[in-house]
């Protein structure tokens, strides 16, 4: 499971023009797929353990 989801996240690599968006769209697909709930971005934070600031970057993504 976890190469295939390597693989799928590795194909859209190609779509973004910096590394660091890149993985924080990997972080943010693999915060969707591990969460136990999903009640929006507050969960991811919950899941990663993002503080305030982290929060507003997140919103800020989306």
């Amino acid at each position: 499971m976890q190469t295939y989801i390597d693989q799928s996240l590795r194909t859209f690599r190609s779509d973004f023009s910096r590394h660091r968006s890149w993985l924080l769209f990997c972080a943010v697909v693999i915060g969707f797929i591990a969460a136990p709930e999903m009640m929006g971005i507050t969960s991811l934070c919950r899941f990663w353990l993002v503080d305030e600031a982290g929060y507003h970057r997140l919103l800020h993504f989306f």
